[in-house]
This record gives structure tokens, C-alpha cells and sequence, in this order.
């Protein structure tokens, strides 16, 4: 299920941002006491629906963010030789048009519960691996991010320095493989994916940025 978020949650600027949270918070888990909840597994991916084959399930949505099938013509969507290359599905994530009255482009996010490896954060021995593909409809006035913070319990602040970002620019329909890997700073709780794209209500489309098969990984070392 998907829900719209309030414009009071985002600063006003022109990007798009999908957002996948890891969240611990104390000793409880949706209710549960933490020993009865299943630890987050390694290796997995935490993205639920991170390869928009089921719409917007699992995402919460702000402003006209939405899903698109391969193939389309007209605004630079990406062919469905393009989604062929990337091992991708029938739909990918789009900006698609900017919001002049919010001056900003459509944005997601998303959250996933991790439990019962605070320990090994702690310690040092979790590393967090980013993988997501992103492109654009060429225009050099259009950018798609992928940005992860780190949070700790509790805390709606990412955890300074703790961040990392990578972005596609001018790829002209075809996607670029986005990749980041870090070790969980000391309590981190939290993990914020976040995919945004810069826009302008000068480009044609406005958002023209892309998403498919968005990965949120964890490694234990």
C-alpha cells in the first residue's frame, strides 16, 4: 500500500526522491517484543517491490510520482531493450511530470524494519550495499539520484557523514548501474534509500528520470 506524504515532510527543491528506511526502534518491532522477531537477514534484499512490478506497493508517494511500462513513445521512456539489458521486468519507476505549484519534481519512499543485529552494527561488522539502475530522457537539465542515509534509533536526523549518493545524468534512455557500499556506523538504526531527480519546468517532462531494480543489501564481515 501506498500513501501520500505532506509537503511539510520535504523541502521544496527540484527533485524526486523514493526513499527505502531500515528502522530498529528499541525493543519493540511492530508491537512485538524484539527476541520474538525474526533478525534481518543477510543478503537479501530489503526493498520490497524495488522493481515497480507491482505499482506502488510498499512505497509512499508525494505529488504524481508513478510507474511506467517499458516501450512507451514520446518524453524519452526507456525502450524495452533497454529493461532487456538491465534483467529488468514491464515497469520501471518515473519522476515523470514537474509540479510548478510545489516547484519540485514527484517523490517516494519507502521503510523496512531490520531487528536483532544491533549488536553487529554496533560493532562494526554490518556493511550496507546499494545497487539500483537509473537514467534519464538525455536532457542535460535532468538528473537521477540514488542517495542512502544512516540513522540512529529514534533519530529523524541522518547520522552526519554517514551518507551516500550517486547520480546518472544524460543517459538518453538507457540506465546506468548505480553502486555504494559502506560498514553501519556505531547505532545505526535507521537506513533511508532515497532515488531523486532533478527537474525543470523548462524540459519537456520536467522529471524524466528513471528507476528499476533498486537492492538494499546487507553483509555481515
Amino acid at each position: 500500500m501506498h500513501a501520500h506524504l505532506s509537503a511539510t515532510r520535504r523541502r521544496i527543491h527540484a527533485r524526486v526522491t523514493i526513499i527505502a528506511g531500515v528502522l530498529l526502534a528499541g525493543s519493540l518491532v511492530a508491537g512485538m517484543p524484539l527476541s520474538a522477531a525474526a533478525s534481518t537477514s543477510y543478503g537479501v534484499n530489503l526493498v520490497r517491490n524495488g522493481g515497480a512490478q507491482h505499482g506502488l506497493d510498499h512505497w509512499d508517494t508525494f505529488l504524481a510520482f508513478k510507474t511506467h511500462h517499458y516501450g512507451a513513445s514520446g518524453l524519452g521512456y526507456p525502450s524495452t531493450a533497454a529493461s532487456a539489458n538491465i534483467g529488468g521486468g514491464s515497469r520501471f519507476f518515473t519522476a515523470g511530470q514537474y509540479d510548478s505549484t510545489n516547484s519540485q519534481c514527484p517523490e517516494a519512499e519507502q521503510t523496512i524494519l531490520l531487528t536483532g543485529i544491533g549488536s553487529a552494527i554496533d560493532s562494526g561488522h554490518v556493511r550496507v550495499v546499494l545497487s539500483a539502475y537509473a537514467g534519464t530522457n538525455g536532457s542535460a537539465d535532468i538528473h537521477a539520484h540514488v542517495r542512502l542515509e544512516f540513522r540512529t534509533s529514534g533519530s529523524p536526523h541522518p547520522v552526519a557523514g554517514n551518507d551516500f549518493h550517486r547520480q546518472a545524468s544524460s543517459t538518453n534512455e538507457h540506465f546506468k548501474h548505480l553502486t555504494a557500499s559502506k560498514i553501519l556506523s556505531d547505532h545505526t538504526r535507521t537506513l533511508i534509500l532515497k532515488l531523486q531527480a532533478d527537474g525543470s519546468s523548462t524540459v519537456t517532462g520536467g522529471c524524466q528520470a528513471f528507476w528499476d531494480r533498486i537492492s538494499v543489501k546487507l553483509e555481515h564481515i
